[in-house]
């Protein structure tokens, strides 16, 4: 029984070598884009609308009148070089216009790529060499970043910047080096080349590997465990190193394997709800307050024109230590909070409605909301009907970002601990990710003297064989 397990495990063991050490290998890539190739960090300061210069404006709806705008999705107000603009989003002809409609007589004319390019130097420093709108994911900027579209800056230090004009933020910022890295680590750790993020071509191939992992670790683990007694040895060796490293380093690889099966598993499903687009149509007409006149009497820093069940309303948002609060106002404030908002998005857009179960306000990643689904801050909420199924909405852009069942806290635990070792980060991601590098290098050792051995051996056997056949050729010559 024993044999047959050593015997599955050295040709599952051959079988995946190549991929395997591929995929080893490839993987410290991560760390060393977040440690060698990370671009200095840059602030994106609050858009904050100075109040003292809202004496003297046109309203909002009159504004949009006389553009000839019926109908828009969004509004809010932005400062670009002393002047307040109205910056407005119109769906026409199965595309998204965004319009600068100055709130007073203006000599500048701003557009969406003027603004990007705007807030990049405003925010880096550094001055802009080129700003290309990108509207689909690619090898540059992937998937991971979530947010779409953006626009790419090209600063003059040679890093790119992605500025989402409409919620006002930097989305990425990379050095070409991160680039290169990137790109590297998505052809060789996710098989981009194979196909895209939800194919078959590139999943199904990749699990069975993954599940070939699997299973050799767990042979290999249950025969030497069984045999060690047997074949542990004081004598250093290739034979022992790797017989004793990769026992250590089986639960490792378990760790490993299991987790990575159990996000590909994850990729054949789509997730709907990342696709859908906020729902925030109005017509100017229904508009029946001031939004800047609510901004001034919530004393806040800007506004967003957002629709509640029907209602246009003003969500006033206000800045306190990087934070984001928010109010509901119309004429006057108004009985509508973020649960509100949130129980409205996700009733237009999921048909989810019921009595709450949990709610909360996220600021930070972290245990419930991690830092892969990007956007901040959100309104978690769940309901009595399912209580287990978190919902988690972008306050200030309506953007459903999370929706969370057993499943994907499973899956989010499972690869984030024993894939990403995030149980390491109390001591430190310089540390945990030295942890993660030794551990890989360990496993590309165990598998390249597996390797030699197996080949030594048969090279033994063939070695062995020739010379019985020359002895039996030299005995029946002799007689």
């Amino acid at each position: 029984m024993l044999k047959q397990l050593i015997t599955w495990h050295r040709r599952i063991a051959l079988f995946c070598f190549i991929p395997f050490v591929i995929w080893a290998l490839s993987g410290l890539l991560h760390p060393a884009m977040s440690h060698f190739a990370k671009a200095p960090f840059i602030q994106s300061s609050p858009v904050k609308i100075n109040k003292s210069d809202l004496k003297s404006y046109t309203e909002l709806q009159v504004t949009l009148t006389q553009q000839g705008i019926s109908e828009f999705s969004h509004a809010s107000l932005v400062e670009y070089h002393g002047d307040l603009f109205y910056q407005v989003m119109e769906q026409s002809l199965n595309h998204l216009d965004v319009h600068y409609l100055p709130l007073s007589e203006s000599q500048l004319h701003l557009t969406d790529i003027d603004y990007a390019q705007y807030l990049a130097k405003r925010w880096s420093k550094q001055n802009i060499l080129d700003a290309q709108l990108i509207t689909q994911f690619s090898a540059a900027y992937p998937e991971i970043n979530r947010v779409l579209p953006v626009y790419r800056i090209q600063l003059d230090n040679g890093n790119h910047m992605y500025i989402d004009t409409l919620a006002k933020r930097i989305t990425a910022h990379n050095t070409p080096l991160r680039d290169t890295l990137s790109y590297w680590f998505k052809q060789l750790h996710t098989w981009q080349f194979a196909g895209d993020r939800h194919s078959p071509w590139r999943i199904v191939p990749m699990l069975m590997i993954s599940t070939a992992l699997l299973v050799m670790a767990t042979l290999g683990l249950i025969a030497y465990s069984v045999l060690w007694p047997r074949i542990k040895s004081n004598q250093q060796s290739i034979r022992s190193f790797h017989r004793g490293t990769g026992l250590i380093l089986s639960f490792c690889l378990l760790g490993f394997s299991s987790s990575s099966t159990h996000i590909l598993i994850d990729k054949l499903f789509v997730q709907e709800f990342r696709t859908l687009q906020p729902n925030n149509q109005m017509a100017t007409l229904d508009i029946h307050h001031d939004p800047v006149q609510a901004l001034l009497s919530a004393q806040g820093d800007n506004f967003q024109v957002v629709n509640i069940n029907g209602q246009i309303v003003s969500q006033i948002v206000s800045f306190e230590k990087r934070a984001m609060h928010f109010s509901y106002w119309d004429t006057q404030q108004t009985t509508y909070d973020n649960n509100s908002f949130v129980q409205s998005i996700l009733l237009e857009q999921l048909e989810i409605s019921g009595l709450l179960n949990h709610s909360e306000k996220i600021d930070k990643f972290g245990p419930t909301y991690g830092f892969i689904n990007k956007r901040l801050p959100v309104q978690q909420l769940s309901f009595e009907h399912s209580p287990e199924v978190l919902y988690s909405v972008e306050l200030h852009t309506g953007y459903i970002a999370a929706v969370d069942d057993r499943w994907q806290k499973a899956r989010s635990w499972h690869f984030g601990y024993l894939h990403k070792y995030h149980f390491l980060n109390p001591l430190g991601k310089g540390l945990r990710d030295s942890i993660i590098t030794a551990i890989c290098l360990g496993l590309v050792l165990v598998a390249l003297t597996g390797t030699c051995m197996y080949f030594s051996k048969l090279l033994r056997q063939r070695r062995a064989k020739l010379q019985r056949n020359l002895k039996n050729n030299e005995l029946l010559e002799n007689n």
